[in-house]
């Protein structure tokens, strides 16, 4: 890939990146990828975690960046340098700039969005044991609870279900809070004849899940069943525009279309969905205009949603891979 985008090398920052290089996942790290060589450059707290958690690669322990870096050109001819400029801090980026070094799209993404049986298993797996958890906690909610104590019960389902952690801050959201798309749950407690709604994901090993389910406490009202039945049909649409071939924005348009239709377009307020792997948002990006071409093992959400402010929200989301003739459903639990 770099041959082709007439690169010598590329410095990685992201951590997600490094990780996926390396196997080692730090903060503060580099990592520079030629053809004669991979580096990582860190300091000497990290160093020897380095040495044990990776095979193959170079250490540069304690030097300035732009020093090494220019001592590493100069031994190893490497004349076109690429760097990821949005994953790094300005100033640094001039640095670099100023040395010669190229602002590059990341090479690496074109690997990363799709996944390799290895990682498949273990989104699989992310994908079950959050399906199965929030089987387990939907029918033991009870009046009383609290947001922070139903997001803390599912959370303990993942560990005793194997997961690593949990794949980002779960949303628990009751009542009115559920029209707010990234509530941070509260001390807010459930009463009767309330929506629910909950927004969470775990990690198995460093791969992640991304589900919500939202159902009500109580009698439902025919407000929330139609609204429900929408953002449900709204998913299958997606669903069935997921495969190879189609693009982010067509899956997104199914979606979108489908509530636009039944008048609730102004109350859908995010993009219809994202990619998972390491990070919890990573392409294929499932919104308006995309142009992400969708092929198969790839990782993507499906997850429409209606807000209704001061009332209720709805939304239902799974995480899907791309199949050659469509798509699986991770997010199932065992009796799904």
């Amino acid at each position: 890939m770099l041959a082709d985008k007439k690169l010598d090398g590329y410095l990685f920052v992201g951590i997600s990146d490094i990780l996926y290089l390396t196997g080692f996942q730090s903060e503060g790290l580099f990592c520079l990828v030629t053809a004669k060589g991979t580096w990582i450059f860190t300091s000497a707290l990290l160093a020897e975690q380095v040495r044990e958690s990776t095979s193959g690669v170079k250490l540069i322990v304690g030097q300035r960046l732009t020093v090494s870096l220019k001592e590493l050109r100069a031994k190893h001819r490497l004349k076109r340098l690429g760097f990821d400029s949005e994953q790094i801090f300005y100033r640094v980026g001039a640095a670099l700039a100023t040395q010669g070094l190229l602002p590059t799209p990341n090479p690496l993404e074109a690997l990363r969005i799709v996944k390799d049986a290895e990682e498949l298993d273990l989104l699989r797996r992310a994908g079950e044991i959050t399906a199965s958890a929030v089987q387990w906690m939907i029918p033991r909610v009870r009046a009383g609870m609290t947001e922070i104590q139903m997001a803390r019960m599912i959370r303990n389902q993942f560990e005793k279900r194997g997961a690593s952690d949990i794949g980002f801050e779960l949303i628990a959201a009751v009542g009115p809070h559920t029209a707010l798309p990234h509530h941070h749950p509260t001390e807010a407690v459930l009463k009767k004849n309330q929506a629910v709604l909950f927004d969470v994901g775990c990690r198995v090993g460093p791969y992640r899940s991304d589900l919500t389910r939202t159902f009500y406490y109580g009698t439902i009202p025919a407000g929330f069943k139609r609204v429900y039945g929408i953002v449900e049909s709204a998913q299958k649409a997606g669903f069935e525009a997921v495969r190879p071939g189609h693009r982010g924005g067509e899956v997104d348009r199914a979606s979108r279309g489908y509530i636009e239709k039944a008048g609730y377009g102004r109350y859908f307020v995010h993009s219809t969905g994202h990619g998972v792997g390491l990070d919890i948002h990573e392409p294929p990006w499932i919104r308006d205009k995309s142009q992400d071409v969708l092929a198969s093992d790839m990782i993507l959400t499906v997850e429409p949603g209606i807000y209704l402010p001061g009332r209720f929200g709805v939304r239902i989301e799974d995480t899907l891979r791309v199949t050659s003739r469509g798509y699986e459903i991770l997010t199932k639990g065992k009796n799904e």
